[in-house]
């Protein structure tokens, strides 16, 4: 009985159209006459092969009377427990016996690679026993060996890798796209890689003196005694300090900050050292030579504000102040303004004022916008709360103008202008009539629009910035702590690895 794969029957045709089949080459000896049946629905239709002309196609004796897609069948190569039966079954045998010994035949005699075929019809491409012997005569084992005595080569080693290894420790050399490196392996490390210079002198890797890796800090450093300052400041004019990159995870001066890398150059006797504050407080330039230190300042977007006349200001927490909203920078995170009327405004979460000579002295810390011919649009004043909040006040700023000047500006800033009831003359009378009129020097007025007033203000401790500034030193501090516990790990290895003699 042989049923593999499906059928594809059509109505009132004799052809049938196998899937998966191979009614051709198998060892069943599926043959005409046989019987046959399929089933298309839920009916089993009995007929028989008149002809097979592939695998895939043969013809019926009787047209089938429905069309099915799919559908089982039976084809019935023999009578059960019949002579027939028997001798099939012999043949079958046979015929896989003398396939069998024909492909080792083909294997032990023939040479190269051979196409096979098996009983089932594919084709196989198989070495033959001589090829097998071609391929590993004079091979060395894949899995490697002992070769005892010298290895002797009369011409060249051709080969990309020499590897010494010996109780888990491993050096390789290694040449790759024309550069020769050197790699090595520790029992308690990874692979190092190393590519040697194409010249004489001592190697120099990556991370050496802090460039191209994480640095290091100043403790620890012979000729970094001290601290402090002074200690610091020592370091830096020492002739035997290199070119380096590294930091002090004690303390600020003058000269650092603490946490933050300071990019070192030497040359002679003289250098120069870049900082910047990892949390961003400022940058500074250190320049000098073996007697003495010059620190320069940068002036950047964080310390510097531009105020509302476009002139560079210090800057701390600073808040623009407009006629109806405020904007903060970075330190003056939190800040909330509250409109009290015209021209007056309260800054509260804020703790006073805070100038410096630039910003008026004691008295100041407000820019007031400029306006025609440089001259201050309004009168400012503030007035500080006992809980530190800030009240601000604008007036009215009068100028003596020409007329045309003093035209453009009102036409310029309507906020100088305000309604008022206004005695006219009309062809009924005098009669009173709504205008706009210039308002009187020092009476209040908004800030006019497109124009802000700057203010430098003092934050309390828990503001937003500080508490961010706070949380960039902890963070430092425990990045600065794991990575000397790992570095004093890391000594503590190398030195019992080389007690135990694995170097």
């Amino acid at each position: 009985m042989y049923n593999i794969g499906t059928v594809t029957a059509t109505a009132n045709s004799t052809k049938l159209v196998g899937i998966g089949t191979k009614w051709k080459e198998n060892i069943n000896l599926v043959l005409p006459m046989q019987s046959l049946q399929i089933q298309i629905g839920n009916t089993v239709h009995n007929n028989s092969i008149h002809s097979i002309q592939s695998n895939t196609e043969l013809t019926l004796n009787f047209p089938l009377p429905a069309s099915q897609t799919g559908a089982k069948y039976v084809i019935f190569t023999t009578t059960m427990d019949s002579i027939s039966a028997a001798a099939n079954a012999i043949v079958a045998m046979n015929v896989s016996n003398v396939q069998f010994s024909d492909i080792q035949n083909r294997i032990m005699t023939e040479s190269g690679v051979i196409d096979i075929k098996l009983p089932d019809g594919t084709v196989r491409k198989t070495r033959t026993e001589a090829e097998r012997d071609k391929l590993l005569d004079g091979k060395f084992d894949k899995t490697g060996g002992v070769i005892k005595g010298s290895l002797q080569v009369t011409e060249s080693l051709i080969t990309s890798l020499v590897q010494a290894y010996l109780d888990e420790v491993y050096v390789q050399l290694n040449v790759a796209n024309g550069e020769p490196r050197i790699h090595s392996k520790r029992k308690a490390s990874g692979w190092k890689s190393h590519t040697l210079p194409d010249a004489n002198g001592t190697l120099m890797q990556v991370g050496d003196y802090g460039w191209g890796g994480t640095g290091g800090s100043t403790e620890g450093e012979p000729a970094f005694p001290a601290h402090d300052e002074a200690g610091i400041s020592a370091y830096i004019r020492d002739r035997s300090t290199v070119t380096s990159v590294f930091r002090s995870k004690k303390f600020s001066s003058a000269l650092n900050y603490i946490y933050s890398a300071i990019a070192y150059f030497k040359t002679g006797n003289t250098y120069t050292a870049i900082t910047a504050n990892h949390s961003g407080a400022g940058v500074r330039v250190i320049g000098g030579y073996d007697a003495a230190d010059f620190t320069y300042n940068l002036w950047t977007d964080r310390n510097t504000t531009k105020d509302s006349n476009g002139n560079l200001k210090a800057a701390s927490p600073i808040v623009k102040v407009f006629a109806d909203h405020i904007e903060l920078n970075e330190e003056s995170e939190g800040v909330e303004l509250e409109k009290l009327g015209t021209g007056r405004y309260k800054l509260k979460g804020v703790l006073g004022m805070n100038s410096d000579a630039s910003w008026g002295g004691i008295h100041g810390g407000m820019v007031i916008p400029n306006g025609i011919n440089n001259l201050p649009l309004v009168w400012g004043s503030f007035d500080v709360l006992p809980d530190g909040d800030i009240i601000i006040e604008t007036r009215y700023r009068k100028h003596e103008l020409n007329e045309r000047q003093e035209a453009e500006r009102l036409m310029t800033y309507p906020e100088f202008l305000k309604d008022e009831l206004v005695e006219v003359d009309t062809e009924e009378g005098k009669k009173e009539k709504l205008l706009k009129v210039e308002r009187e020097d020092y009476e209040y007025c908004d800030i006019p629009n497109g124009h802000w007033i700057d203010v430098r203000v003092n934050m309390p401790s828990n503001s937003i910035y500080n508490l961010k500034q706070a949380e960039a030193e902890r963070l430092a501090k425990e990045a600065a702590e794991k990575q000397a516990e790992e570095e004093a790990k890391l000594v503590a290895e190398e030195a019992e690895r080389a007690e135990q003699g694995s170097y």
